[in-house]
């Protein structure tokens, strides 16, 4: 039984402003609630997503929308609703998938039940939407792992970067299912609420063409010049995952999972990281890194059905610095990415109408700048140049 506090009465709990046009549930009918599962996942949904019009729409009636969701996932009688498509430019160009909000409360119900199972099963050094982890974490493991194979600086040093063409639009959704359910029974199924209902939304959102019905928000025009690499307009059939979507990070981690696992282990290379699909690899051996080329082309090739960016394989002495993640590392020293400097320059060349919300983009900024050790540089540069108030 779930009970709604948010009545014609006063909320008890009114002193939090997350509160607001929010249903409390209480579970009182044995272990596992399906109905206080979604409402969780709901609270996830809306963290990053306040004040959209789906998110607000779905809020104005929750408890009922909750009520219905659940039975349609009870009775298998769910349905995903048609995603909004459009080209993001900024960072880079890009095609975007979003979920409605109804569906990305299903997306962070099934990531709830079944990332802490892969998360036992992945590598220390995989970065991408993991707790702990992220942009910072990756090259401050890529910094450490330059010290320690060149200890500190005094023997040379190589770095090999490799990029994977068309990451997820290429993934075969065949594959990835079974890479899924292979994980998940590795891990019993440890803390999944309802087995049947996951195995449903797995094999549900891996095989549904996210493109469907979708409505577009960008003119077609802002497809010109975006790779076909890059669109799911173009993958072939069975293949390409969303971008935009809580779950296609975490199957882009899975289904990679192997990868990591064949360097560490057959390839015996040590100090290897991976960002989505930006890996480097350091080693005193030049030559060993000219191998691994061929050996993790091959791999993805026969295993994952994926390619090596033909353009994108960068072997080069440590001394001369590498490029990862936005940043520029160095030997002593890290700088931050042109783009990242480009982008701030710009925050303050064009700043938004809103003032609250222009001082909130410089503060951001500057607190990125300073984990790098030119940060004191680059707001120096920017202050000199009248563009800071």
């Amino acid at each position: 039984m779930n009970l709604n506090y948010d009545n014609d009465n006063a909320n008890l709990n009114n002193n939090n402003k997350n509160n607001a046009r929010s249903v409390r549930c209480l579970r009182d009918s044995g272990p596992f609630s399906l109905y206080e599962e979604l409402f969780l996942a709901y609270r996830d949904a809306r963290r990053h997503k306040r004040n959209t019009v789906n998110q607000l729409r779905f809020e104005m009636d929750l408890e009922r929308n909750l009520v219905e969701l659940c039975r349609d996932l009870q009775n298998r009688t769910y349905e995903i609703s048609p995603a909004a498509c459009f080209v993001n430019e900024d960072p880079v160009k890009r095609e975007i998938v979003a979920a409605d909000f109804r569906d990305r409360v299903v997306h962070h119900l099934l990531y709830n039940w079944i990332a802490p199972i892969f998360e036992r099963q992945f590598i220390h050094d995989s970065y991408s939407c993991r707790k702990g982890k992220g942009t910072l974490f990756g090259i401050n493991r890529a910094r450490g792992f330059a010290m320690s194979e060149s200890d500190s600086f005094r023997r040379e040093c190589f770095v090999l970067r490799l990029d994977i063409s068309g990451f997820f639009m290429n993934i075969d959704r065949q594959i990835l299912h079974s890479l899924v359910l292979a994980g998940l029974k590795k891990g019993r199924w440890r803390g999944v609420g309802d087995v049947e209902l996951a195995k449903y939304l797995v094999q549900k959102i891996i095989f549904h063409d996210p493109l469907e019905n979708a409505r577009y928000k960008s003119p077609p025009a802002a497809w010109e010049g975006l790779p076909r690499n890059k669109s799911l307009r173009y993958s072939p059939p069975g293949k390409g995952l969303p971008i935009g979507n809580l779950t296609s990070q975490l199957f882009g981690n899975i289904y990679l999972n192997p990868l990591d696992h064949f360097v560490k282990r057959r390839l015996k290379i040590r100090h290897y990281g991976r960002y989505v699909d930006d890996m480097f690899f350091v080693s005193c051996d030049k030559e060993r890194l000219k191998r691994v080329v061929d050996e993790v082309r091959s791999f993805l090739r026969d295993s994952l059905g994926l390619t090596l960016h033909p353009r994108k394989v960068y072997l080069q002495p440590l001394e001369h610095g590498f490029a990862f993640l936005g940043a520029y590392i160095l030997p002593y020293r890290v700088y931050p990415g042109k783009r990242l400097v480009a982008n701030y320059r710009d925050c303050l060349i064009h700043p938004v109408p809103d003032r609250v919300k222009q001082q909130g983009r410089v503060v951001s900024y500057m607190g990125t700048m300073r984990h790098y050790d030119a940060h004191r540089k680059v707001c120096l540069m920017l202050r000199d140049s009248h563009l800071i108030a």
